[in-house]
């Protein structure tokens, strides 16, 4: 399975979004206990809990703007149409997809910058890279009659054109659209797993671009299998945490990386915070960041690591969940911002979305 081309990743993408969008709303019930023959992932509470959370979570947006959250609200629309289209709900299809419509066009509205720039309230390149990712899920959904098609493929491929042009000497990203700045590896996480999305939809991205992320997430791990704030630093700055760690093992998953020592070692590394009480938070700093990268992580990794790591981390996302239906807002981020990050993990074994798929390569075979 590690060896699919490029060429059946697309198929295998397009064949999913597909299926997803003829599941709509009106049509189907959320998926059966066994999301996988095999497999039980997804029992009948956690589908509850979903529906309610998701019921809830539209409610959080902007009748007329479209956006999501008090704050950061480009991010948190794009993480809440995510949480949507990982339900199922599309373009055209399901109970909520309006409101999918509706976050869509509040991205595409704050994509007009000629060089590419999503921005928004005076956003960074964190919410450019979630964005582009959100675009990327959302443009092979999107039927043919949606007047809206061309505008999102025209918005992401020049996010992904701005990728390519600010990346840095070091192979990373800084906050801000410009090479200079040197490269934070939780942002270049992000706007990595953006132009993997991209990719993966058949949107054109310079290989050389991929093949130096990898190089610059590389060159950021630790001995002990954590991943530093950048590349090359010591002390405080140098230091391993779970948070960044998680999200750099993710990308090196998604870009195939699978055998590299870097990888295995930082899978080794976050089972170090592998969660044995629901009521009690593993780690608190950047909780639901930790949560959405750690999952997708580990289940890239496989059933081995995948059955250690999911049930703890559902267990304890379904404690957080308030009576409202809105996730606690554990560390920064309002509810919004919570919810939608914590119903795009609870649904990943759905297996909606291409980016959720495991045992796929996406990124160059010369990243083993």
């Amino acid at each position: 399975m590690r060896g699919i081309s490029l060429l059946t990743v697309l198929l295998v993408g397009g064949v999913l979004l597909v299926n997803s969008a003829a599941l709509s709303q009106e049509d189907m019930t959320t998926p059966e206990t066994e999301a996988v023959p095999g497999r039980t992932e997804v029992s009948k509470e956690l589908r509850r809990q979903v529906t309610k959370g998701i019921d809830c979570l539209v409610t959080a947006q902007d009748p007329k703007l479209g956006c999501f959250g008090s704050s950061n609200k480009l991010a948190t629309t794009s993480l809440a149409g995510m949480a949507l289209l990982s339900g199922g709900h599309l373009p055209g299809r399901g109970k909520y997809c309006k409101n999918v419509d509706e976050a869509i066009n509040f991205i595409l509205n704050h994509a007009f910058s000629a060089s590419g720039y999503i921005q928004y309230e005076g956003s960074n390149m964190y919410s450019h890279g979630f964005a582009a990712l959100f675009l990327a899920e959302v443009y092979g959904s999107i039927p043919p009659y949606k007047q809206f098609q061309p505008k999102v493929r025209k918005a992401l491929k020049k996010s992904v054109k701005l990728l390519e042009k600010c990346q840095s000497p070091e192979g990373g990203w800084w906050y801000n659209p410009t090479r200079t700045g040197g490269a934070d590896i939780s942002v270049t996480v992000c706007e990595t797993n953006a132009l993997r999305a991209a990719r993966n939809c058949g949107i054109a991205v310079d290989k050389r671009v991929i093949q130096k992320a990898l190089k610059c997430v590389k060159r950021a791990a630790n001995p002990n299998g954590g991943f530093s704030y950048r590349v090359n630093m010591g002390g405080v700055s140098g230091g391993s945490n779970f948070e960044r760690s998680a999200g750099a093992v993710c990308i090196l998953q998604a870009l195939g990386a699978y055998k590299s020592k870097e990888s295995q070692k930082g899978l080794d590394y976050l089972l170090t915070f592998k969660i044995t009480s629901p009521g009690t938070k593993t780690w608190s700093r950047f909780y639901y960041y930790g949560a959405y990268y750690s999952a997708q992580a580990m289940f890239m990794a496989g059933d081995k690591y995948w059955n250690q790591w999911w049930p703890g981390l559902r267990d304890q996302l379904l404690s957080l969940q308030r009576p409202s239906g809105f996730f606690d807002t554990v560390g920064r981020g309002g509810p919004a911002y919570s919810t939608a990050v914590a119903l795009i993990v609870l649904q990943m074994p759905y297996r909606y979305l291409p980016i959720y798929q495991e045992g796929i390569e996406n990124g160059a075979k010369s990243s083993q």
